[in-house]
């Protein structure tokens, strides 16, 4: 369902405000109504459900997942890329989507007020979003220029989210395959495959972290604009999942042993892993300054999570389906499911 906002020249797709109307148009034969229901509600994900690409709001404390908006979908809506959705420091939602040929990106911001998506104009493609504290940096998803040396480089997009207008672009050297911020921060982390770089949003610096080279990364966070690299060795070992972690002046290297780093994330003084260990998955609690453990939870029969995430209930573990909720210090966990198939959190 799209509404033109007079004046303010946006576009918006009722999240429930006409929930038979929504059902016919957004839903689709068979699948689930949106719902006219944000309490509790902490934080979003997307999933697709019945084919279409919906906004899921998430309540941790009472355990439930609910369908709030259908995203509208187009016919050159690209089917191999996936959908991403970002929460700014301003606390609002931005959901993104690629598009087939030379159409941009079609964007659409949350508004939760007004339990609308108001659309954004476009004129790039295929760019990841990054949110800062005052500003926003996109990544393209591939190499698309070239360093002084004629050298493969990605281009960053450093962005004003008051009005979405372009500030500078930067290049990064080489292709970005890890890359993460904090909206505490106007710096952020972008990996390749055995290199890290900090390029700084404001003055428009990049530089490559000394010492971060020549081992591939598993995992990579940015609390304050610092980077927390994650290494990691597969292979079993003898005294299970074990983890070392050693700072320096430009970043925190986490290694671990025994298990696959599926996902990392850091919250206040805090690194979180979530680390699969065969018919299980560790959620492993660290110090962040001196690596150690403060807490450590297995969920039994996940072998595998797609996205961590904190919320003031606990941590919250996705996979294609589910998300388990984990309270480290407690070590409590509880699983509920998800509305359709998860695409990003």
């Amino acid at each position: 369902m799209v509404r033109s906002n007079g004046t303010r020249g946006r576009l918006g797709v009722a999240l429930a405000g006409a929930a038979t109307l929504l059902a016919v148009a957004c839903a689709g034969p068979g699948g689930p109504a949106p719902v006219n229901d944000w309490s509790g509600v902490t934080t979003l994900a997307l999933t697709r459900v019945d084919g279409l690409v919906t906004v899921v709001g998430v309540d941790p404390r009472r355990a439930r997942a609910r369908s709030l908006a259908v995203v509208p979908q187009r016919s050159d809506d690209t089917e191999t890329l996936s959908p991403r959705l970002v929460r700014l420091a301003d606390g609002r939602w931005l959901v993104s989507v690629p598009r087939k040929g030379a159409g941009s990106d079609r964007r659409y911001l949350v508004n939760r007020r007004e339990r609308v998506l108001d659309s954004l104009p476009g004129d790039e493609r295929l760019h990841q979003v990054l949110p800062g504290r005052t500003l926003v940096a996109e990544v393209a998803s591939l190499p698309d220029a070239e360093t002084a040396g004629r050298a493969p480089a990605t281009t960053v997009l450093v962005r004003d989210p008051a009005d979405w207008s372009t500030l500078r672009k930067l290049k990064i050297p080489g292709s970005v395959a890890l890359a993460a911020s904090d909206p505490g921060s106007d710096r952020v982390c972008l990996g390749g495959d055995t290199r890290v770089t900090v390029a700084e949003l404001t003055g428009g610096r990049v530089r490559t972290v000394v010492g971060a080279a020549g081992t591939d990364i598993a995992g990579l966070a940015c609390p304050g604009g610092r980077p927390v690299i994650v290494r990691s060795a597969v292979g079993r070992s003898p005294g299970g999942v074990r983890t070392a972690l050693a700072r320096t002046e430009d970043a925190t290297t986490v290694a671990v042993t025994g298990g696959r780093v599926d996902s990392v994330a850091a919250h206040g003084s805090s690194i979180v892993l979530a680390v699969a260990d065969g018919g299980s998955t560790q959620v492993i609690e660290l110090d962040a300054a001196t690596g150690k453990e403060r807490h450590r939870v297995r969920i039994a029969g996940m072998t595998a999570s797609l996205a961590l995430t904190w919320s003031p209930a606990g941590w919250l573990v996705y996979t294609e389906n589910a998300v388990t909720r984990v309270e480290p210090a407690a070590g409590r966990t509880r699983e509920f499911p998800l509305p359709g198939t998860l695409l990003d959190a």
